[in-house]
């Protein structure tokens, strides 16, 4: 278990050093493009946070197929090159935290275990990262006033709860046991628009509503077996952000 443990935390690590390189040698990039080749004002490079919301299966209470995630917490970092002022492409990176819901899933646990006189639960959070690329669309609405649509293709990895459990049974009296969390990757779909407000030349202000999907396969040892158990794991994000401009 704990050489499972160790082996989780590197490939989170390795991720997290993935997702802050991508940013940093986009933005970069961007910075260089914009000194060699005339842009149009709307390439920018720009971050978000926010609240994420999940949706079907993540969010359901439906016990043995239900995720009992809740409302979440989003932090975003995105930049695009417009070719042109109204088509650009770019690159959207994003990490998601979840709360699971322990109390709901407890009661509902203990409705079908009868042997069960009481459930005590400790949980962390749901980890969700993704990294995608795609095409921009901006169009004008009024002075000062833009909208921005997205459409976008790339990975998301998402990592279970670790959880803690301690059960009060009929016949063999206080229980605890370990769930220990499973990770999982693949590849997912992001559409999204944004209302744009400009306060500067090279400044905006926006709030931005992005969806994404993906399904996961999550792996779970028992005992000395294991099996797996599949997800579709659909987020709505409400964001709120600032852009720089090239």
């Amino acid at each position: 278990m704990y050489g499972y443990n160790f082996v989780l935390l590197i490939k989170i690590i390795n991720w997290m050093k993935l997702y802050f390189r991508s940013v940093t040698l986009l933005i970069v990039s961007l910075l260089f493009t914009s000194v060699s080749i005339a842009q149009h004002n709307n390439s920018f490079a720009g971050i978000r946070f926010g609240g994420a919301l999940p949706m079907g299966e993540f969010a359901s209470h439906e016990f043995g197929t239900g995720g009992y995630a809740l409302l979440g917490k989003s932090f975003g970092a995105e930049a695009a090159w417009f070719i042109n002022p109204k088509i650009g492409f770019g690159i959207d990176l994003s990490m998601n935290t979840f709360n699971f819901a322990s109390g709901f899933y407890a009661e509902d646990y203990k409705e079908h275990e009868p042997s069960f006189t009481k459930i005590e639960l400790l949980s962390s959070p749901y980890k969700l990262y993704t990294i995608m690329a795609g095409a921009y669309y901006k169009m004008n609405i009024l002075p000062r006033f833009n909208s921005t649509f997205k459409l976008m293709g790339g990975m998301m990895q998402a990592q279970t709860p670790d959880q803690f459990y301690g059960v009060d049974a009929f016949m063999t009296g206080k229980l605890t046991f370990w769930k220990t969390g499973s990770l999982d990757r693949n590849y997912a779909l992001l559409t999204g628009a944004s209302l744009e407000y400009q306060l500067y030349d090279k400044v905006t202000l926006l709030l931005q509503a992005d969806f994404t999907y993906s399904e996961m396969a999550f792996t779970y040892l028992r005992g000395n077996s294991s099996y797996v158990d599949y997800m579709q794991m659909p987020v709505f994000r409400l964001q709120p952000g600032i852009n720089i401009h090239f």
